[in-house]
């Protein structure tokens, strides 16, 4: 099982469709992946689940059934994870555990069990490690292949405690100024993140723990360049310049930092993708097959004709399979590397 978090520090830069549509293209390929809502505004639980099941997960007698409710017994001091069943989204496919705006309160714990965990306190690590703890057990119970972290566009304490539990990182970026910027954001905060936790887990107290901790490892697969226009085949002029300062501001805001640790196998935090184009590959915009396709809760080149995707939409829809795939097919690939 590898667990891949999709993020930027950048918000809009369309992850959580990008993160959907990968999913159902793993499952077409014979990939079991459970999805993992860390983001509260949960984007991702909208457009996965269709309006009964939103209802009934979020209903005021609604219990046990968000990553919320899993971390409510920490936020109580009553208890440990209390681990949900995931809802199938595609039948032996692909499974969701969804997120919730309540997830604040959870996050707002994770500052002080940092600290602790630093100071090498088993409070500390048990609360730290619980989204690692909790995608790892359902994982493991329903035989998953892959688990997609969604997480929101801030380096705030839930997305540090995500992503050094996380095996891989995929970030999405858009085509322009603000995206390029929020670079070494990411880059000088994983450094940070990670160097921390690497400081906790020699702690004494981290080796005698009863339950499993994150190593702190997360390697970096690649970004994926998205949302640009196309003009006969090409990006048009205004996205080619952004397209082209990439490769160097990620070499300088996210490869660089990541080389300085070791991954425990022989390479760096910088693999996979200092071993294949750091660049996995491209999304065009596709407007507003977009928002269609998520009020329907299916991926892009999933829909069919109707009174607003009309034919030569159609096929762009269905087009829109191979990018996907192509992206699929590079994850499957570098993490078998």
């Amino acid at each position: 099982m590898q667990s891949i978090a999709f993020f930027n520090h950048k918000g809009g830069v369309g992850k959580t469709t990008m993160l959907f549509n990968i999913a159902i293209e793993m499952g077409r390929l014979g990939k079991r992946v459970l999805l993992v809502d860390f983001d509260a505004q949960a984007n991702l639980t909208a457009i996965a689940l269709d309006d009964v099941t939103l209802e009934s997960l979020y209903s005021p007698g609604a219990d046990g059934m968000t990553v919320a409710h899993a971390f409510a017994p920490l936020v109580s001091g009553a208890g440990d994870v209390s681990v949900p069943d995931a809802i199938e989204v595609r039948e032996n496919q692909v499974w969701l555990l969804p997120g919730d705006i309540t997830l604040s309160a959870f996050e707002e714990i994770l500052p002080s069990s940092w600290t602790e965990a630093l100071a090498g306190t088993e409070r500390g690590f048990r609360i730290t490690s619980a989204p690692y703890r909790l995608w790892s057990e359902v994982g493991a119970a329903l035989n998953i292949d892959y688990v997609f972290l969604d997480l929101g566009p801030n380096v705030g304490p839930m997305n540090r405690s995500v992503l050094i539990g996380a095996d891989y990182l995929v970030v999405p970026m858009a085509s322009d100024l603000f995206s390029l910027r929020a670079l070494p954001s990411v880059g000088q905060s994983l450094k940070t993140w990670v160097s921390q936790w690497h400081t906790a887990n020699a702690h004494p107290v981290a080796k005698a723990l009863a339950f499993a901790t994150q190593e702190g490892h997360p390697k970096l697969l690649g970004y994926v360049s998205q949302q640009f226009n196309v003009y006969r085949g090409d990006p048009t002029l205004a996205f080619q310049n952004w397209i082209r300062q990439t490769p160097a501001l990620v070499e300088k805001g996210l490869l660089a930092p990541l080389r300085e640790f070791d991954d425990g196998k022989g390479g760096t935090l910088a693999d996979p993708a200092d071993q294949n184009d750091v660049e996995m590959g491209t999304l065009k915009n596709y407007h507003s097959l977009v928002p269609h396709a998520q009020s329907l809760r299916q991926a892009i080149f999933e829909m069919e004709q109707d009174e607003i995707i009309l034919a030569n939409q159609l096929t762009r829809a269905r087009a829109s399979e191979d990018e996907f795939r192509a992206l699929a097919e590079q994850i499957i690939k570098r993490t078998a590397d």
